[in-house]
């Protein structure tokens, strides 16, 4: 196919592109409780396929750009005309001129993880296996699971001599979990490791049947008005992903933040009493999907702005190294312990049915499925409610788990304790 797309964009004088060419394969199981309901083998291929045109008018210079994908079965004459089109499209998009990503050859990186050094048939036995290693109880269990093993092949190719490929392995899955009595509850979790985590999966998994069996017994939540709350795993996550906006080129750049360098980024230093946020960008894969090699940068170093992180375009705008996006970071742990965190007066929330965070105001919200009420004397599982909060009002007294968590996208403190957060209770 590569050939195929070289050929289309040679003829149609098309001097600026990147291509991206991405092998997927994977193994996939599905599971009704314990029975093999499904297993499914896929095997794909596509290029991605962006074109650049440059452009002046008036008196100011463009580099516009437009996208296609190619599959395997598309004929010459289909890509031609893909070519011809895109190129038309991209004299319409008026981005300021920027430099793509500078030649770069490197032979293919394989990245390091035990999967693969197992068949695909071997490794989710062994995940399988985790899933259901603590599923022991017929009252409360696993209802149904997915699980998907990817071996990924991706290379990237563009006109300034870039070309670049690696090999990422990954398994990752989701599955429910069902408690009949007295109250019939589901709760949906999911996984994402780069590594056969069974520990990680056994783990995870008991926790989430003793989550879905307390909530088969949990109370309406009483609590209104202004309460401490510990959020765990992916909500922690998901109000830590704003310290990345923080960082990222384009927010800077289109004005939504204004970050210098050497700024402190964690509300007012004086009045920060909690723990400063250390945060390092870590490389996902050795390339991005520009061809820019990725190594470990520092990103945030006790609140402070050390270096940004983003878009190729936007860090050029900025004048800063056009280091790449992203898709993993490391957060320090703080010194207060998960155990301490649950016996503070408040809600300890695991599970809600919808959290989002907005990362540019820092607002984030929920309607609580699950939390532990801890009145100061007694804690019980309560459910209905919601949060409402913002990280910019809680951040300076933010304190972090010892605890740690990883992912794929993530190596950080397992959880958050964030004081006076509003809450409406039931």
């Amino acid at each position: 196919m590569i050939e195929k797309i070289l050929k289309a964009l040679k003829n149609n004088n098309v001097s600026i592109y990147k291509l991206v060419d991405t092998v997927c394969e994977s193994t996939e199981v599905f599971f009704v409780k314990k029975k093999l309901d499904t297993r499914r083998i896929a095997n794909t291929e596509t290029v991605d396929v962006t074109v650049y045109r440059e452009f002046e008018k008036d008196g100011v210079k463009y580099l516009g750009n437009a996208s296609f994908s190619v599959e395997p079965a598309m004929s010459d004459e289909a890509v031609d005309s893909k070519v011809r089109k895109a190129f038309l499209s991209a004299g319409f998009v008026t981005n300021k001129a920027y430099e793509i990503a500078e030649k770069l050859v490197s032979d293919t990186v394989v990245a390091k993880s035990n999967i693969a050094e197992l068949t695909a048939e071997e490794a989710l036995e062994k995940m399988v296996e985790a899933l259901y290693r603590n599923d022991t109880d017929s009252n409360t269990f696993v209802n149904s699971a997915e699980l998907f093993l990817t071996r990924s092949y991706s290379r990237v190719l563009n006109s300034n001599g870039v070309d670049v490929s690696w090999v990422m392995y990954k398994v990752n899955g989701e599955y429910v979990c069902q408690c009949k009595e007295p109250q019939d509850v589901e709760t949906y979790a999911s996984f994402d490791y780069d590594n056969l985590e069974c520990e990680l999966l056994a783990e995870k998994v008991e926790e989430t049947l003793a989550m879905t069996r307390d909530r088969s017994v949990a109370v309406s939540n009483p609590v209104n008005g202004k309460a401490d709350i510990v959020l765990p795993n992916q909500y922690a996550e998901e109000v830590l992903n704003y310290y990345m906006g923080q960082t990222d080129a384009a927010y800077n750049y289109l004005g939504y933040f204004e970050n210098k360098v050497g700024d402190f980024v964690q509300g007012k230093e004086d009045e920060t009493t909690g723990d400063r946020i250390t945060l390092d960008f870590l490389p996902a894969a050795p390339f991005n999907y520009d061809g820019i090699r990725m190594v470990e940068r520092k990103g945030l170093e006790k609140g402070v702005l050390k270096n940004y992180q983003g878009a190729l375009r936007f860090c050029r705008y900025l004048g800063v190294p056009a280091v790449g996006s992203y898709g993993k970071y490391r957060i320090n742990s703080g010194d207060m312990s998960l155990e301490e965190m649950k016996k503070q007066k408040g809600l300890y929330i695991v599970n809600f049915s919808d959290f989002q965070l907005d990362e540019v105001t820092g607002t984030f919200r929920g309607e609580i499925r699950l939390a532990y009420y801890n009145d100061g004397e007694k804690t019980v599982p309560v459910t209905g409610g919601s949060v409402n909060g913002s990280v910019q009002e809680v951040q300076k007294s933010v304190r972090l788990s010892k605890e740690r968590m990883e992912t794929t996208t993530i190596s950080g403190p397992k959880a958050i304790f964030l004081k006076e957060v509003s809450i409406a209770g039931c």
